[in-house]
C-alpha cells in the first residue's frame, strides 16, 4: 500500500500542477464548460493528493517528513506546472 500511495502522490500531484497551469491559460473569451471540467479535475486530483499524504505519515519513507513531503508532493507539482506552461508557449510558438 505504501509503494502505491508513493505513486499516487507524485503522479496526481504532477498532474494537479498540470491541470492548475492549464486553468491560467483559459481566458474570459473560452468558454466556462471547459474551465468548469479543468477544475474539477484539479479537485479531484488534490484529493488524491491529499489522501496519500495521509497514507505516508506513519511510514515515512524519507526522514524528515518534510522533506518527504518537499520531494513527493512540491516537486512533481512545480515540474507538472513548469511543463504545462513551456508547451503551451511552444504551441503558441509553431502557431504563429
Amino acid at each position: 500500500m505504501t509503494f502505491l500511495a508513493a505513486i499516487g502522490i507524485v503522479v496526481s500531484t504532477f498532474l494537479l500542477g498540470f491541470f492548475i497551469a492549464g486553468l491560467h491559460e483559459t481566458g474570459p473569451e473560452s468558454d466556462n464548460e471547459s474551465a468548469t471540467s479543468v477544475a474539477l479535475t484539479a479537485l479531484v486530483m488534490l484529493f488524491v493528493a491529499v489522501c496519500t499524504a495521509f497514507i505516508l505519515v506513519e511510514p515515512a519513507l524519507i526522514n524528515p517528513l518534510w522533506l518527504q513531503y518537499t520531494l513527493m508532493a512540491g516537486v512533481p507539482l512545480v515540474v507538472g506546472y513548469i511543463l504545462r506552461r513551456a508547451l503551451a508557449k511552444s504551441m503558441d510558438s509553431t502557431q504563429q
